[in-house]
């Protein structure tokens, strides 16, 4: 949500407003797109829903989140969703509402908003009606405040408590970062990480690199809660080229990493890490390309091990990478002598699913150029055979 006066109803959007929406909605696609066709009954609670729209016409998430099930390519297909709605200020509770009422909408999309009140104080009432056709419901929270203090370790972590919860939090990189050394709010941030162990970052000197630090304890609490939940972030950066705020996504399937992760390399198609406020969407004369060195340098990694394609897939979403930048890397891998597709020893494409992919060391510089050596070359010169 943008930042606007605490008096008005509504306000005008920021550039990064738009952004956040649109990582929201590629989320969505991908999201609706698996859930909604898979099980009976689906939620989405906006907990922080303000009023629906910005001044300047802007839909407000609530919204986004609607037209992405109501314009989805698949929609005659769609199952039961519910988008549930909590906004603490009652005029803009209101406001909300009477735009919700006015969208047209099939039986199966329900629209509710719920009586005016703190997210925070009601979680409980939101996890019931979420969860109310059952405890394994797929339900995604978004938790979107004014401010970092209004979303509090403790309410990621109820938001997080059955097996099918997401989580998307607005995490405020520019105030933590301002504040993490001023004393008398150092408890309060302790409440927002869940622990103390942030604390470490301190040490870290300069804007960019300490902000990094920061949101790495941040995700770090949120993996800390059960060995498989699962955290992936995009950032939103302003004039300085550091981050604003960042966008940061928690959940217990890899099938949720899939949909991130697309969303964000959209996004971002050279790193997939973040997008600038003030140029985003300008455009530019070559697309740059996809920075795939963090996953090239896991695969390599591997050397002298055959693994799964499933098992290399699982890994770089974990890392943030995609399926298709796995078989882009292995294929580069593949003409570099590094990496061989063991089994099936027939296949229509080069890395199907079930394959067993073996993994080589760059051989010792002896005058052979390794990126010439075929694949069956390369098994005749490696060291020890």
């Amino acid at each position: 949500m943008a930042m606007g006066q605490p008096d008005e109803l509504l306000w005008d959007s920021e550039p990064r407003t738009l952004i956040k929406h649109h990582i929201y909605r590629r989320y969505l696609d991908c999201w609706m797109g698996k859930v909604c066709q898979s099980f009976e009954y689906a939620t989405i609670v906006d907990a922080f829903a303000g009023p629906g729209v910005y001044k300047d016409g802007l839909d407000g998430s609530p919204v986004v989140v609607a037209k992405g099930y109501l314009e989805h390519s698949h929609l005659e297909r769609f199952k039961n969703l519910t988008v549930l709605c909590a906004e603490k200020r009652e005029d803009r509770r209101d406001h909300l509402d009477g735009l919700l009422n006015g969208i047209s909408r099939p039986a199966k999309l329900r629209l509710q908003v719920l009586e005016a009140g703190e997210a925070l104080a009601r979680h409980k009432e939101l996890d019931a009606i979420a969860h109310q056709h059952g405890p394994s419901i797929p339900t995604l929270w978004i938790l979107d405040p004014f401010d970092w203090a209004g979303v509090p370790f403790d309410l990621v972590k109820a938001c997080l408590q059955r097996p099918r919860d997401e989580v998307l939090v607005t995490w405020f990189a520019d105030e933590l970062y301002r504040f993490c050394e001023h004393a008398p709010k150092q408890a309060a941030i302790d409440r927002h990480f869940g622990g103390s162990a942030w604390r470490a970052a301190l040490e870290v000197r300069g804007e960019g690199p300490r902000k990094e630090a920061l949101l790495k304890a941040y995700r770090e609490g949120i993996e800390r809660l059960s060995g498989s939940t699962f955290t992936e972030s995009f950032s939103v950066a302003s004039k300085n080229a550091h981050a604003r705020y960042s966008l940061v996504f928690a959940t217990h399937d890899m099938r949720g990493m899939t949909c991130f992760n697309q969303a964000k390399w959209r996004m971002d198609p050279h790193r997939g890490m973040s997008a600038n406020e003030w140029k985003y969407g300008q455009p530019t004369l070559f697309d740059p390309e996809p920075d795939l060195s963090g996953l090239r340098g896991k695969l390599e990694s591997l050397a002298g091990q055959a693994r799964t394609f499933e098992y290399l897939v699982n890994q770089a979403q974990r890392l943030g990478f995609t399926e298709p930048q796995v078989r882009t890397t292995l294929t580069r891998m593949d003409e570099d002598g590094l990496a061989i597709r063991q089994s099936p020893v027939k296949s229509t494409t080069p890395w199907p699913a079930g394959s067993l992919i073996r993994f080589y060391a760059a051989a010792a510089d002896n005058g052979l150029s390794l990126t010439k050596l075929s694949p069956s070359t390369f098994e005749r010169v490696r060291p020890g055979h």
